[in-house]
């Protein structure tokens, strides 16, 4: 039931059930359309990168609230990711083992353990072996943890001082993260990556009044520039869309990367392209047929509004087509030699 999926990922487990499979490949997706490495995304959600490694490999199905973090890390669909993540929980040991297995824990579980997971570490999957080392002792409890319990097999978080010892350093850690996330806020840090282009124009303009976010000039204009419908044809630098925006999705072929951008804040989606040497016919375009083209020489169209499951975007390489959507990719081969 598990395939292999390309690029830097490899291939899982042929025995995980289909309801994992799924969500681990909208996880590693969301990694890639954001190219967030597993040490960005242990930084930013609190989750250590070895957890992380095991998660998105499959050797072990991640607790929501790891899921929910990197969710909003990477502006998912929320209910999108809840449904899979419980189809997923469901399915992981047919109800018997998800209790034990899924238990919210501290995101600094992990932290202990050194960046490097070990290579031959036992799957954490239905039918795998056991993870109690041998040399654990005769009393030990069975492979079946005690409810509460963090991992399985290992004794010295049993110990009271050392466990709540652990959840003080835990709490203290995601107090220190969430004070600098909100610092980070205040001061207009950005949540994630956001590239511009090298030929887009500035985003900051001179003479240009100042408003509150959210709010509305004499112009009808929010601070951040156009909204919705208003944004159609416009470009999403001059109107500063590309100041709370995300990558819908990003796909990377014939040395050229072609990515689907929207803006939460202006409701608009635009198209771009690393360069636009030897690339033809840039555009973005809605399930109801409208479209902006980018001019010859650019490297970004113009705006439509629209949600992020109706637009789409597309550009001719080499003589194919690269297309982008929400939840799709493609590379159709065209006639002619594919450049302008």
């Amino acid at each position: 039931m598990g395939g292999a999926v390309v690029g830097r990922w490899g291939p899982l487990r042929e025995d995980l059930p289909v309801e994992v499979v799924r969500l681990v490949r909208e996880l590693r997706q969301h990694m890639d359309r954001c190219e967030l490495s597993t040490t960005t995304i242990a930084v930013r959600t609190g989750y250590s990168r070895s957890s992380w490694l095991r998660y998105v490999n499959g050797r072990r199905l991640p607790p929501w609230q790891a899921v929910e973090k990197l969710g909003r890390l990477v502006e998912a669909d929320a209910e999108h990711l809840r449904v899979l993540w419980e189809s997923a929980s469901h399915a992981w040991a047919g109800g018997d083992r998800t209790e034990a297995l899924l238990a919210p824990v501290g995101p600094d579980e992990h932290a202990g353990e050194p960046a490097q997971e070990r290579a031959d570490e036992h799957p954490d999957v239905p039918g795998a072996p056991s993870t109690t080392p041998a040399s654990a002792p005769a009393t030990a409890p069975s492979s079946e943890p005690a409810p509460g319990t963090a991992a399985v097999g290992r004794v010295w978080w049993r110990a009271p001082w050392v466990r709540w010892a652990a959840v003080s350093v835990a709490l203290v850690a995601n107090g220190a993260l969430l004070a600098a996330l909100l610092f980070a806020r205040q001061e207009g840090a950005p949540t994630a990556d956001v590239g511009i282009p090298a030929d887009a124009p500035s985003i900051e303009p001179p003479n240009e009044p100042t408003l509150v976010a959210g709010a509305e000039g004499a112009d009808g204009r929010s601070a951040d520039g156009c909204r919705s419908s208003g944004c159609r044809g416009l470009d999403p630098y001059r109107e500063k869309c590309d100041r709370r925006s995300v990558t819908v999705h990003r796909l990377r072929a014939y040395d050229h990367v072609l990515t689907l951008r929207y803006s939460s804040a202006c409701k608009a989606s635009w198209a771009e392209i690393d360069t636009s040497r030897g690339t033809a016919q840039l555009r973005i375009s809605t399930t109801a047929g409208d479209q902006q083209r980018a001019a010859a020489g650019r490297t970004h169209t113009a705006m439509l509004d629209g949600e992020q499951n109706t637009i789409r975007a597309t550009v001719t390489v080499a003589g194919h087509q690269l297309g982008i959507a929400l939840y799709d990719s493609w590379i159709d081969p065209v006639g002619g030699s594919g450049t302008g």
